[in-house]
């Protein structure tokens, strides 16, 4: 179970990086006047539900071939997974671990009520001296009130870089508070030095974009990252997406597409990718850095199977209706990769 916990925090600590960015098109003074759809909006759209997938795949012998999930009765039940979660919780409820897991998942689902009392729980029983749990409690408050992102919120992450100066997450937030309060020079700094840790190419594009922003407005250049950061990731593979004419109009505006790779001889995915997708052809990088889990090796797996899939309900299990493609590919080539979304998920 340990295990199981510690990589679902890897993975959700890239995952929410991106849940607030609807905050940052709007100035401190309008903080009331965004709608808190927004930031529930952006969850759905966000890498967040690769969190209850990387949990449940640990727990399970779910597979992702788009095949063998149209029979409804193999589809992952996260609802069943929190109530005996909650469950087990109301009997044993000093397992810091499981009300962090309980948080995790809450969100994922959307239920951003009972993801708030979890991680709640575990903040008060860390005596607010676990940083996943700090940062978990203010992200909550936040998917339940946008406006805390001025308020407790912003203290809690304040709190968290004063316990972990180099967290992502606490840096990423922290960025943001400062921002909206109008402290530019302190949210030069938190994203210049979120810019010096490994992250997801887009995600690596918006925090350059909202620096351009800060250097514009205060008509000097922020500092960039060492030398030895590089744009592209050790390892990685490009992989153009298209979709055959015939579908086209099938997919939605702004489709969630997921790029899963597994072995060719089944079992769970050892990476996956999410994007937004309007433009096509997509062309996604996949790297050792999107693995499920941490030190997998893509290139050492052997033949592996990509699959593209547009999902209609923004979530990584696929569904009646979804579109996919696959292909087989060896990363060990090095060689880039083609996907044609050319079949209907039935």
């Amino acid at each position: 179970m340990t295990l199981f916990i510690t990589i679902s925090a890897l993975l959700a600590a890239v995952a929410v990086l991106l849940l607030v960015w609807p905050l940052l098109k709007k100035p401190a003074a309008d903080a009331q006047s965004s709608p808190r759809a927004s930031v529930a909006a952006t969850v759905v759209a966000a890498f967040l539900p690769l969190v209850a997938f990387a949990s449940y795949f640990w727990a399970s012998n779910w597979s992702w071939d788009p095949a063998e999930q149209a029979a409804p009765a193999a589809a992952p039940d996260l609802q069943r997974m929190i109530a005996q979660l909650q469950d087990r919780l109301s009997r044993q409820p000093d397992d810091l671990e499981g009300w962090k897991l309980l948080g995790r998942s809450a969100t994922v689902l959307g239920d951003f009520v009972v993801a708030r009392e979890a991680f709640g729980k575990a903040y008060t029983m860390s005596k607010g001296r676990d940083v996943e749990a700090v940062v978990g409690y203010a992200e909550s408050l936040v998917l339940n009130d946008e406006r805390e992102i001025d308020g407790q919120a912003a203290e809690l992450f304040e709190q968290a870089l004063s316990m972990a100066p180099d967290n992502m997450r606490a840096l990423w937030y922290g960025g943001i508070t400062a921002y909206r309060r109008g402290d530019l020079a302190l949210a030069q700094q938190r994203w210049v030095e979120l810019q010096n840790h490994e992250l997801p190419q887009d995600l690596r594009q918006v925090v350059a974009e909202r620096l351009a922003e800060i250097e514009k407005t205060q008509g000097k250049s922020p500092e960039r990252p060492r030398p030895e950061e590089k744009s592209s990731r050790p390892g990685e593979v490009a992989i153009s997406i298209s979709i055959a004419p015939a579908m086209a109009s099938q997919a939605p505006p702004n489709a969630a597409l997921f790029v899963i790779a597994r072995r060719g001889s089944g079992g769970p995915p050892l990476a996956v990718v999410r994007r937004a997708a309007s433009n096509w052809p997509v062309t996604v990088g996949m790297s050792d850095a999107d693995a499920m889990l941490p030190g997998t090796s893509l290139a050492s797996a052997g033949p592996l199977t990509l699959i593209a899939r547009i999902s209609r309900s923004g979530q990584p299990t696929a569904a009646s209706g979804d579109l996919f493609g696959e292909v087989s590919h060896d990363f060990a080539s090095a060689h880039p990769a083609s996907i044609t979304i050319d079949r209907v998920v039935p």
